[in-house]
């Protein structure tokens, strides 16, 4: 049977991790290149972790390759492990339990992130969700965020779940560019890094200010693209 996709971002609309992720990469480059403060005045809302590290190198005149990128992504996970260890660290954000319970039998669920893999889980982890998204797309499927639709319907598929249209849940204009490349439909939260006015302007199906306050118009949403899965 086909079922929508919904595919959720994670910071600022999943969890929040006090800046945990930026201060773990700001360490990382400090250490690995004597960068300080590296990440300052780069944007990382919505951005993936790849073009995060080449606009970093990009404001220190250096270049950028795989090998950088895997350098730093050793120094970086243990830099976010130890943040993460503290447990007032992480605050799963309103509405995220009960959506996600909302969507069980109803919709397939899954991870679209700028995230790389293992920082994902890190964070899912200390937020108690580790076990709640079976699978995703991330940082290392795509530079531009905007080809991870495509990915995350694929391992769908790869995984013999039938999908019938695809909801991207996110809180930066980047997820509303993101959804709208892949032929998604999207939801925003302003729980995360754009001002409701910022993200208002990128045209959203559904804009709402917390999943808890949206549930209703969320899963009315995901009804809409059963019912077009099961009309087509």
């Amino acid at each position: 049977m086909r079922k929508p996709l919904v595919a959720f971002d994670i910071d600022g609309t999943l969890l929040r991790t006090r800046g945990a992720g930026r201060q773990a990469l700001d360490e990382a480059f400090l250490a690995l290149f004597g960068w300080p403060e590296a990440t300052e005045g780069v944007n990382v809302a919505g951005a993936t972790d790849e073009v995060i590290c080449r606009d970093v190198a990009r404001r220190f005149a250096a270049d950028w390759s795989p090998d950088h990128t895997a350098r730093v992504i050793a120094a970086y996970l243990p830099a976010l492990e130890r943040r993460l260890a503290d447990p007032d660290r992480t605050e799963v954000l309103p509405g995220v339990e009960e959506l996600l319970a909302a969507l069980e039998g109803v919709a397939h669920v899954a991870l679209l992130t700028g995230n790389w893999t293992v920082g994902a889980e890190r964070k899912l982890a200390a937020a108690g969700l580790a076990d709640r998204f079976a699978f995703g797309a991330y940082a290392e499927d795509a530079v531009d965020r905007n080809g991870l639709v495509p990915v995350v319907v694929a391992r769908a598929e790869a995984r013999g779940l039938s999908v019938g249209g695809v909801l991207v849940v996110g809180d930066t204009v980047n997820d509303v560019a993101c959804a709208r490349a892949g032929g998604a439909a999207v939801v925003v939260v302003e729980t995360g890094f754009c001002t409701p006015d910022e993200l208002a302007a990128a045209s959203p199906d559904v804009q709402v200010r917390t999943l808890a306050e949206g549930l209703p118009w969320i899963l009315t949403l995901v009804e809409a693209l059963r019912e077009s899965a099961g009309a087509a």
